[in-house]
């Protein structure tokens, strides 16, 4: 079974990135807390739910990328490319031109026209 990832905002790619950093360095350690037998079940576990490979093996990390602002979400791939282990996919991102500047109500205010009123939905209320 995988697992797809959805990083919201800032703080959510920046956590996201360490999570799949973790994963893939766990993935790859030889010693762990249990025996050799589940060690490798878990690393295999990891590799199966988690990421994906392209032709060349290079792991694509199962991840939607999203932000107000193309500013953290360019950090984020970066720092993943330049990890040499792992990146995320190449259409896996979703962000304005331009954020909102941390300011939450200019973003609803200016934004929300461009999206559908979730409010009314039962279960989002």
């Amino acid at each position: 079974m995988s697992i797809v990832t959805v990083q919201l905002g800032q703080c959510g790619n920046q956590i996201g990135f360490e999570v799949f950093d973790a994963l893939l360095s766990d993935s790859h350690s030889s010693q762990g807390l249990c025996s050799m037998r589940e060690n490798e079940a878990y690393q295999a576990s990891c590799k199966e739910r988690f990421f994906s490979e392209e032709e060349n093996g290079v792991p694509i990390a199962r991840a939607v990328l999203v932000d107000m602002e193309p500013k953290v979400i360019n950090q984020t791939l970066s720092k993943a490319a330049q990890s040499g282990q792992w990146k995320y996919g190449q259409h896996a991102c979703f962000c304005q031109k331009q954020g909102s500047g941390n300011n939450w109500a200019y973003g609803r205010d200016k934004d929300s026209a461009c999206y559908p009123d979730w409010s009314g939905t039962p279960g989002l209320q």
